[in-house]
């Protein structure tokens, strides 16, 4: 499996998470049956919601987006953080749900050393909630098709 493939079936494994998450409260969900929706990954209870399943950057403690997402990540109803565990590092909020209101989070501009735009959203602020630990099954699964080397 390609790297492309393990991050496809990662944020997959995210979504699918979420859709759990919110079945067993009780919500209708219904995922978008487009692959590559600009607008949404999921509708719960009729409003949008965007997943980003991913390892945070620990160091930033920041999860991270490309510049060209910030806009679809602004206009859904409820955005979604997946922190899937670093291989290497531990962190308080590894294996943690997240959900970021859309409207207030905040950002920063980032760099990289060969010269990528990011933009980082740290997870320490008041428009993330964690909303709950992953279970050991859902950790396990995240874990198998992680391409984060750090």
């Amino acid at each position: 499996m390609n790297r492309d493939d393990m991050t496809r079936n990662l944020g997959l494994i995210g979504e699918k998470i979420v859709i759990n998450h919110y079945s067993r409260l009780g919500g209708i969900v219904e995922h978008s049956i487009n692959s590559y929706d600009n607008k949404k990954d999921l509708v719960v209870d009729g409003k949008t919601v965007e997943v980003k399943t991913q390892v945070p950057w620990i160091s930033e403690n920041s999860f991270t987006i490309k510049p060209n997402q910030l806009r679809k990540c602004r206009n859904v109803d409820e955005l979604i953080f997946i922190s899937v565990p670093a291989p290497r590092h531990k962190d308080k909020w590894s294996g943690w749900m997240f959900s970021a209101d859309p409207k207030k989070f905040k950002v920063k501009s980032y760099t990289t050393n060969d010269g990528r735009e990011m933009v980082l959203i740290p997870r320490d602020q008041d428009a993330l909630t964690p909303l709950r630990k992953l279970s050991e099954n859902e950790l396990s699964e995240l874990t198998k098709y992680t391409v984060s080397g750090y």
